[in-house]
């Protein structure tokens, strides 16, 4: 069972890669790197990200002017 940090996305994998501070970017940011080169040297995974959906422009709905 995975519990905290980033898991192995290689699938089957149950590896994961705890941020040991919390308050820590740099910390962070090598639990990061550190799963993604076991992703690559273990399993010869590179993960590629999803396209993000495009979104829509907000367009406010029309309303009618009343006048009397």
């Amino acid at each position: 069972m995975r519990s905290g940090g980033f898991p192995c996305r290689f699938a089957g994998c149950e590896r994961t890669f705890r941020v040991e501070d919390q308050s820590s970017m740099a910390a962070l940011a090598a639990s990061s790197a550190a799963r993604t080169q076991h992703e690559i040297e273990d399993h010869g995974y590179h993960h590629q990200s999803q396209p993000e959906p495009q979104r829509m422009p907000y367009v406010p709905r029309r309303t009618e002017v009343r006048r009397s």
